[in-house]
């Protein structure tokens, strides 16, 4: 929707410039999405309000000015916003879901939960509700509750980050094989999907797959070349197998990330022993 009143906005200021004959009307909503899309915030909220005051059941700009004072942190503010939403349009579960995330964080777990129901009863059809809800009882240790949730998401939808929190919750059930299944599904989903790579890469180290661990933390290394976890944990794989050359490259990646890191220091002084050892060994053999 934004980047289609993007190029909206775009087309009439070439149109403009050229002085076409044709007019295009432009709303200070269509304003309100060009200026939050640039991230131009209090101008955005300008002509959200703007738009409001001439049309105030408009129900994209109400909500778009709710989640940029949510973003924001201004929970009042937001609040308001949804709830005048809410008046005009009870359903809107994004808007539920959104009051239920602020509830959690203002610390009413009871309106969280109840918000949440809201909104799966308002949107039975979608997946995200029953995600979001998933997520929320997953935290509060309701874990049978959690799956079905998640489980009732993934029947409407096969989506990469539900398939992430399921696996999560079966390792908190310490459900190894469920687990990689589900963060299997998510790579399979979304290949760059980074998280789901990393818990991989963790299960294959749990198991002493170190092959297996390679793979993937080499692949998080070009997703997320500033994590000096990645290069240390490949440092240490290379170390154990005795590739001391490579083991000591991502180890100066990681020292370069994070510097006079104590755990990479000793590491490279593992490497730096073991290469002078391998070099007098070769020394004296005949």
């Amino acid at each position: 929707m934004m980047h289609r009143l993007g190029l909206l906005i775009l087309g009439w200021a070439m149109l403009v410039g050229l002085g076409a004959c044709v007019s295009v009307q432009v709303t200070p909503y269509d304003l309100g999405v060009a200026l939050q899309d640039r991230g131009e915030l209090p101008a955005a909220l300008e002509h959200y309000k703007e738009e409001l005051a001439v049309h105030p059941h408009h129900l994209r700009a109400r909500f778009n000015l709710a989640v940029i004072y949510h973003d924001q942190q201004k929970y009042s503010a937001a609040k308001e916003h949804y709830a005048l939403l809410l008046a005009y349009y009870p359903n809107h579960a994004r808007s539920l879901v959104n009051l239920a995330d602020i509830a959690e964080a203002e610390g009413d777990l009871v309106q969280a939960q109840r918000l949440l129901q809201r909104a799966v009863e308002a949107e039975s059809d979608r997946a995200y509700p029953y995600g979001f809800l998933g997520r929320y009882l997953q935290q509060q240790g309701q874990l049978d509750a959690a799956q079905t949730a998640y489980e009732r998401a993934l029947a409407i939808e096969d989506d990469v980050l539900t398939r992430y929190r399921l696996g999560t919750l079966w390792l908190q059930r310490g459900q190894v094989i469920e687990a990689r299944q589900q963060f299997t599904r998510a790579v399979e989903l979304s290949p760059n999907d980074v998280k789901s790579l990393y818990q991989l890469a963790l299960l294959a180290l749990q198991s002493g797959d170190s092959a297996q661990a390679i793979y993937y933390l080499q692949r998080l290394t070009v997703l997320t070349p500033r994590d000096p976890d990645i290069f240390v944990r490949l440092g240490k794989l290379y170390l154990e197998q005795g590739h001391y050359t490579t083991a000591a490259l991502h180890l100066w990646e990681a020292r370069d990330l994070q510097p006079d890191a104590p755990e990479v220091e000793r590491l490279l002084l593992q490497v730096y022993e073991a290469i002078l050892q391998q070099q007098r060994q070769q020394v004296t053999t005949p």
